[in-house]
């Protein structure tokens, strides 16, 4: 019987890994197939022989938005399942967050609960999945072997082949974007650092859609890594292993200095409890990868350096452009991140990257992250979009895209921010393409500009009637930014305006599309 592999993903890391599992099943003679779990029919669940879930976690230990319905018939509403229902969970996620793989966590515990039979224990990843992913794959597909040949064998199956060279302009295999522009979005008197980012693709062979986002793999600070070569203290140009696919530009696996290692590979702001261990060193929160080091009881060679840090995650952005406006160039916009712990200035490393170190004529190594679900619906529908602060990016995108294509649906935008004289991002755009007819309706939030602070959930609660006669009328509503505070808050605000039942069918039926982080 085929093998269904669900997986629940944001940016496209478990869609990939499993239609490798799924490949790698089918090579090993177990029919298998890998499904969205937002195509998948609930009622299916307890007909099928076995199931394997990879799946994300997303915001503050939430499932996926593509892993909603699932994730809340599981929870929720499933009816007890046949132990003849095999199942076995591989959950991505990362170690920063208290939440770490809840998501997966949430699927393998409760399929046990209701009788299902678990194939293999669930496997947990940090942000350098490859590895414990692959070790999970090898005991299912030992599991599997071991259950079609009968209790009398013993010997598990060879372990499957090593995943193939990634497609060019994929996670596991970047390709190099030139920065072209650089401008600040805030203006004078601004509390915050905006920036809109623009990288030319030609080369690239990477081809998106209004509605996708864009990975781009930074580097570190210069000047941090310096720092951190002396505290450790360690010769930057004694050669290392690092584990992990190869980036852009020629740095492959094992054939790094310790200098690039530090300066392209490694996360330099998170501390692994590894670092702990091997400096003696305890671990506040605020403590930085180079106040460990300097605090250090024990000194660390190069390897054993590179062995105790992170591996330097990729960082996604919603493209704030249209293929179709802008051919071949790719925009997003970032909030700089700045901040002082234990009297040392620190900043986040992309967006510091691009304000301070990525002059025009950089070239950093990006992929595509396709978003499925975030997509434009037909010309003639109309869309409600809910993005406050750099939520507005995938926006403007939809905005250029429908004014390109002469889409005739209407479009309504809340957007929210500090204040108007020095937030309001793409300001003069959005003028623009009101006066054109593109840009139905503007509803803004300046939370700093009266006295009682106002946000994009109050001006939607203010509008209800008229949101509830474009939701009549076919309208998606779309949602993009913080998924801490602001996505809970607005979500709560469509319950009220709409209904929970209302709200629950429009995002079982596409209709209600997130993207938040």
């Amino acid at each position: 019987m085929q093998i269904h592999v669900l997986f629940g993903t944001e940016s496209n890391n478990c869609a990939d890994l499993a239609e490798q599992t799924a490949k790698a099943l089918n090579a090993a003679g177990h029919p298998a197939k890998a499904v969205d779990m937002a195509d998948f029919s609930n009622a299916a669940l307890a007909q099928l022989h076995t199931v394997l879930i990879v799946t994300s976690t997303y915001g503050n230990g939430d499932p996926p938005g593509n892993a909603e319905v699932l994730h809340a018939f599981v929870m929720k509403k499933s009816p007890p399942l046949p132990a003849t229902l095999r199942f076995a969970v591989c959950a991505l996620g990362d170690k920063t967050y208290d939440r770490f793989c809840q998501c997966g966590k949430d699927f393998d515990k409760r399929l046990g609960e209701l009788g299902a039979t678990r194939l293999t224990d669930r496997q947990d990843c940090d942000v350098d999945f490859d590895v414990p992913w692959k070790a999970w794959l090898d005991r299912v597909i030992a599991a599997l072997g071991a259950a079609a040949a009968g209790p009398s064998v013993t010997a598990a199956p060879d372990p499957v082949e090593a995943p193939k060279p990634a497609a060019r302009g994929t996670r596991r295999n970047p390709v190099l974007a030139e920065v072209t522009a650089v401008r600040t979005l805030s203006g004078a008197g601004s509390t915050k650092e905006t920036l809109h980012v623009e990288l030319s693709l030609a080369g690239t062979d990477l081809a998106y859609e209004a509605g996708d986002s864009l990975g781009v793999y930074p580097t570190n600070d210069p000047a941090l890594v310096d720092a951190i070569l002396a505290a450790a203290p360690c010769d930057g140009a004694a050669r290392v292993h690092v584990s992990g696919a190869a980036h852009a530009g020629g740095l492959g696996v094992g054939a790094l200095t310790l200098r690039e290692a530090l300066l392209t590979r490694l996360d330099l702001a998170h501390v692994d409890p590894r670092l702990a261990d091997a400096t003696g060193v305890a671990l506040p929160e605020d403590r930085h990868v180079l106040d460990m080091l300097e605090d250090a009881q024990r000194p660390l060679t190069p390897q054993g350096l590179v062995d105790a840090l992170r591996p330097l995650a990729p960082r996604p952005y919603s493209l704030a452009s249209s293929p179709r406006d802008t051919p071949g160039h790719a925009h997003f916009t970032i909030d700089v991140v700045r901040w002082t712990a234990r009297g040392r200035a620190r900043a986040g490393v992309a967006s510091a990257m691009f304000a301070d170190r990525a002059p025009i004529g950089t070239k950093v190594p990006v992929y595509l992250h396709a978003s499925p679900h975030f997509r434009l619906p037909a010309a003639d529908v109309p869309v409600i979009m809910v993005g406050p602060g750099t939520g507005v990016a995938p926006f403007r995108a939809f905005l250029l895209e429908r004014a390109a294509t002469g889409a005739r649906g209407k479009n309504w935008l809340f957007f929210g921010a500090r204040n108007a004289a020095c937030d309001f991002y793409y300001g003069d755009e959005f003028g623009a393409l009101r006066e054109r007819g593109v840009l139905t309706r503007l509803d803004c939030a300046f939370s700093r500009d009266t006295a009682e602070r106002v946000y994009v959930q109050q001006r939607m609660r203010e509008q209800a009637t008229e949101l509830r006669r474009w939701v009549d009328e076919g309208a998606f509503v779309y949602l993009c930014g913080d998924a801490k505070r602001m996505a809970p808050d607005v979500q709560a605000a469509l319950i009220e305006i709409l209904s929970r039942e209302t709200l629950d069918r429009l995002s079982e039926t596409g209709r209600y599309c997130k993207d938040v982080y």
